[in-house]
């Protein structure tokens, strides 16, 4: 097994941009062409040309290379699958952003919002409806590859199975935030619904891989239960950011607005379940821990203070350690799961370690995307 270069990520990062950027101005515009207002357009293809590490995309092209797929797979036939992965994942962002009620996302106005000028109070529901199109469109860059019909179909069917488990897996977070027993939900319950809520698109990519390299679905299924805890850890890690940016911004005294516009409208101030709030409950004394049920249970309160609670009672710190647990568990759990042959088990021990550097920003994988774009480099 020979691991990909840096020049090997560079390369495939800028080929799928191209591609990406080509298919916008193309079939998106084709679809979206009888449309009145050409905003749409546009509010939907930022959702897949916006500057990205490509988290999807590029795990696929990793995983794909490790696990050997199929030496007559051409390689603009992978750049179209990792293409289909992206572009399925803008149209959830698109969605995601809806239903947060975010304006900003990547310093681009959201879609809705984008929309406002031309559709006013109908803005929700136009775009709305472009990530309709955005899904709708995400498996023809597979089913317009050159590999086997049969081949095609499944890779196409794995891919839309895993948009409906995503979209019940938001469905399944938003009915635990609508709990008004916040005391009573555990960790366990939070992370059950990461398994079901950011794990699979995540692991579609390593599917769609072992799709490729031959594996049958009892194989997949098996990476699917050595890559859950790496995904749930993701996600904790992702809440974190969130809000120790929350934090940052609320520490420079800016309003609180300005605040959940650069903190992508963090979690806790929709009083979310997240494993962070749990661990502050944990946590915090019994008084201070009353204060933040109260503000989960739809209180009012003032969220610098709300902050400052989470702050004092070192949840951040539990949860750093717990992502660390997470990411060596399904290490651990793919090297020594000895129902799939060794040469996976180590093409996806690599891939996981990949993965994880891809979405550590102090990583210096994670920062090759600016390599990629020169463009974002000369910003920076």
């Amino acid at each position: 097994m020979r691991l990909p270069t840096d020049e090997d990520l560079i390369r495939w990062q800028q080929q799928l941009e191209l591609s990406l950027a080509i298919w916008a101005d193309t079939h998106l515009r084709q679809a979206t062409d009888r449309i009145g207002d050409p905003a749409v357009h546009d509010a939907a293809a930022v959702y897949v040309t916006r500057p990205s590490k490509r988290l999807l995309g590029m795990a696929f092209l990793y995983t794909a290379h490790v696990l050997d797929h199929q030496d007559d797979i051409r390689d603009g036939d992978l750049i179209a699958i990792a293409a289909a992965l992206e572009i399925r994942h803008g149209a959830i962002l698109l969605h995601d952003d809806i239903v947060d009620g975010d304006t900003i996302r990547g310093g681009q106005p959201t879609a809705h919002h984008a929309l406002i000028p031309g559709f006013g109070d109908e803005a929700r529901s136009a775009a709305l409806f472009a990530g309709d199109i955005l899904a709708g469109l995400a498996p023809l860059p597979i089913l317009r590859t050159g590999l086997p019909a049969p081949t095609r179909a499944r890779l196409a069917e794995l891919l839309q199975h895993t948009t409906a488990l995503v979209a019940a897996g938001q469905t399944e977070q938003l009915h635990l935030d609508s709990r008004q027993d916040p005391g009573s939900v555990t960790e366990a319950d939070i992370l059950r619904i990461h398994a079901g809520q950011f794990a699979p698109y995540l692991l579609c990519s390593l599917h769609l891989a072992g799709a490729l390299a031959g594996l049958d679905d009892a194989a997949l299924d098996h990476i699917t239960e050595a890559g859950i805890p790496l995904c749930q850890g993701f996600q904790v890690q992702n809440d974190l950011a969130g809000f120790r940016e929350l934090a940052r911004v609320q520490a420079r005294g800016e309003q609180a607005d300005s605040a959940l516009t650069l903190a992508n409208t963090s979690d806790l101030a929709r009083r979310r379940r997240t494993v962070l709030v749990r661990g502050a409950l944990d946590r915090l004394p019994s008084d201070a821990r009353d204060r933040m049920l109260a503000y989960l249970n739809g209180g009012e309160d003032d969220l610098t203070a709300i902050v400052d609670l989470v702050e004092h009672s070192k949840a951040a710190d539990y949860c750093a350690d717990l992502i660390q647990a997470l990411q060596a568990q399904s290490r651990e759990r793919i090297t020594t799961d000895s129902r799939l042959p060794i040469n996976v088990r180590t093409g996806l021990h690599a891939a996981f370690r990949y993965m994880t550097a891809l979405y550590d920003p102090t990583s210096p994988q994670s920062r090759l995307y600016l390599r990629a774009r020169p463009d974002l480099a000369a910003a920076a």
